[in-house]
């Protein structure tokens, strides 16, 4: 059922947002503005809060680097593509309850679509494509009510497995990856490439 309003009434919508007063309403969209752009800063003027995406970061890196070891002496590269699927999200979660933060994984050329960048962190991780990871350097980005931390992601050795270009893939590899990522970007790195960064929320003190 449809409703009309007589000719010159105002609708209690339009009256309740005409009595809002202005400097509430800026307050909300600089709010939103803020969250938005985010403004590049330095760790000396967030230590505190980049001192803990530190951690968070470290914490993450040192798990998910002894599980991919594992999985690679246990079964070759084929078993560390289930552990980056099945086990990193977990681990970054972990992490980040343990810590009272957020915490995880991005790159300009994703595998899994669920570490699509932020998008406080997406034009710096877009510019990262095709350069080393010794010419990358951590990024820090006041968002506001929260700190955002990139820190780069070099490939190692130990991710050529799955990471290196498609012809030297093990037919184990490409099978997996073909089952399990069919719009998988994440190949053809050579070592010292920068692969994508770990990123870090961090609430403000």
């Amino acid at each position: 059922m449809t409703s009309t309003l007589h000719p010159g009434r105002e609708s209690p919508a339009a009256k309740a947002a005409r009595a809002l007063p202005l400097s509430a309403v800026s307050l909300v969209l600089l709010a939103a503005c803020a969250r938005a752009a985010p403004v590049p800063a330095t760790r000396e003027q967030l230590p505190a809060e980049a001192a803990r995406a530190d951690r968070a970061i470290s914490a993450l890196r040192a798990r998910l680097m002894t599980r991919l070891t594992e999985a690679v002496g246990q079964g070759g590269p084929a078993r560390a593509i289930d552990v980056c699927s099945t086990e990193a999200p977990a681990l970054a979660a972990q992490v980040g309850h343990e810590q009272g933060v957020e915490v995880g994984r991005t790159s300009f050329r994703l595998r899994n679509g669920q570490n699509a960048p932020r998008p406080w962190a997406r034009a710096t991780v877009e510019a990262g494509e095709g350069r080393k990871a010794a010419a990358s350097s951590e990024a820090v980005f006041d968002l506001g009510d929260r700190v955002g931390v990139l820190a780069p992601i070099p490939v190692a050795p130990l991710c050529l497995g799955c990471h290196g270009p498609t012809q030297a893939l093990a037919p184990d590899v490409s099978a997996a990856l073909a089952a399990r990522y069919p719009g998988d970007r994440a190949v053809g790195f050579a070592e010292g490439d920068l692969r994508g960064f770990f990123w870090a929320e961090v609430p403000k003190q």
